[in-house]
C-alpha cells in the first residue's frame, strides 16, 4: 500500500459510485471470479494501526475476494473523515467512536456499523524522575484537548489513582502526538499521552511507562468504521461484504503465526520499522484491541454516549441504536 492520497483509481471510484447510487450498478448483483469489482472509496485518517485489520484485509486480497475494489483516502483527521462521509464524497469512513457519537449528535447523518480498534493502544509516559502516577500531583500532563479521548483516558487513570485530573495537575492541550512527544522530550511538560510507536521511542530513551490507558474506560471503542445513512439504504451488499473481509482480516492479525508477516505490512505502509509494527502487535494482543466480529454492544455504546454527556459534548441523549447499526456485526466471528 502506498501514501494513501487522492490519486488512486479516485476519478474511476468516483464515477463507479455515481453510477451505483443513480442505479446504472445493480447493488445486488453478487461477484463471482471474472466479474468487475464494485469500486468502494473508503476516508481514513492515516495508515496507522487504527485501520490495521484493513490494511491487511487490502494486501491479503481479503476486499477483493468480496467483489470490492478498495481504495483509501487520507482525510488527516477523525472530524474530516465524518465531514466527507456526511456530505456523500465517500460512502464509508473510519473516525473516533467519541467523535463520531458528537457528529451525530449535532445532526452528521452517519452510522456507525463496524469496530475497528475496540481499545486505545496509547500509554501515559511520564518523564525519566516520575515513576508511578500519584506522582504527578502538582506537575503538568499534557493531553489532546478537553473532548479528546485521550484526556477521558486522562480523567478516568487519574480518579483511579485518587487524583483530581484538572485540579491536582496543570492540564495542557495538544491535539498531535507528535507534539506531545515533542513536549516531553523538551522537558515542557511532566507526563502525556502517546500512541504507538511514539510510546515506544520514548521508552527506549528512559521516560517512564505509567500504564496502558485500555483498563482505565472499560469496554470503550477508539476506532470505528461509519457509513452514509443515505448511502447505506441501498448497499447493504457492499457494507456486509467490506464487514465480512475486515472480520477475516482481524482473525489472520490475531493469528501468532502471522505476526511477522502482518507487521510488514504495518511497517511498509505506515513507514514505521518492523521492530516497532512487532512491538505495537504485542500491545494490541495485550489489550485486546481487535474484535472478530466487529462488533459493539449496546452498553459499550451507551457508555461512551454518557461520558460524552457527562462533558458536555453531547447535548441530548439518544439510545444506541441511533449510533450504531449493527446490523453488520455478526453475532459469531464469521
Amino acid at each position: 500500500m502506498k501514501a494513501l492520497l487522492f490519486g488512486r483509481r479516485f476519478a474511476g471510484l468516483l464515477l463507479g459510485v455515481l453510477f451505483a447510487t443513480a442505479g446504472l450498478i445493480d447493488p445486488r448483483v453478487g461477484w463471482s471470479q471474472g466479474a468487475a469489482l464494485t469500486p468502494l472509496p473508503v476516508v481514513v485518517i492515516s495508515v496507522s494501526v487504527t485501520i490495521w485489520p484493513a490494511i491487511v484485509a487490502d494486501r491479503k486480497g481479503f476486499f477483493k475476494e468480496e467483489g470490492l475494489d478498495v481504495d483509501f483516502i487520507n482525510s488527516g483527521a477523525s472530524s474530516r473523515s465524518l465531514q466527507q462521509v456526511a456530505a456523500g464524497s465517500a460512502p464509508i469512513g473510519s473516525s473516533s467512536m467519541v467523535d463520531t457519537l458528537r457528529a451525530i449528535g449535532g445532526g452528521a447523518k452517519v452510522k456507525v456499523f463496524l469496530n475497528s480498534l475496540a481499545v486505545g493502544t496509547h500509554s501515559l509516559i511520564g518523564g525519566k524522575t516520575i515513576k508511578s502516577v500519584p506522582e504527578l500531583k502538582g506537575k503538568r500532563v499534557m493531553t489532546g484537548g478537553p473532548g479528546d479521548i485521550t484526556n477521558l483516558w486522562w480523567i478516568a487513570m487519574a480518579r483511579h489513582y485518587r487524583l483530581d485530573p484538572q485540579k491536582d495537575v496543570e492540564l495542557i492541550f495538544s491535539g498531535s502526538t507528535s507534539a506531545r512527544l515533542g513536549a516531553l522530550l523538551a522537558g515542557g511538560v511532566d507526563a502525556t499521552m502517546l500512541s504507538t510507536p511514539q510510546s515506544f521511542k520514548a521508552i527506549e530513551n528512559g521516560y517512564s511507562d505509567l500504564g496502558a490507558v485500555a483498563p482505565f474506560l472499560g469496554e470503550f471503542p477508539m476506532m470505528i468504521w461509519h457509513v452514509n445513512e443515505a448511502w447505506a439504504r441501498g448497499h447493504e451488499k457492499e457494507i456486509t461484504a467490506f464487514a465480512r473481509a475486515h472480520d477475516k482480516a482481524v482473525r489472520y492479525l490475531s493469528d501468532p503465526a502471522n505476526k511477522i508477516e502482518v507487521s510488514q505490512m504495518l511497517a511498509k505502509a505506515s513507514g514505521s520499522s518492523l521492530d516497532e509494527a512487532l512491538k505495537t502487535w504485542d500491545v494490541c494482543m495485550q489489550v485486546n484491541a481487535f474484535v472478530a466480529n466487529g462488533a459493539i454492544s449496546e452498553e459499550a455504546t451507551a457508555r461512551v454516549r454518557d461520558t460524552l454527556l457527562a462533558s458536555g459534548d453531547l447535548k441530548t441523549s439518544a439510545p444506541p441504536a441511533a449510533y450504531v447499526d449493527r446490523r453488520f456485526m455478526a453475532p459469531e466471528p464469521r
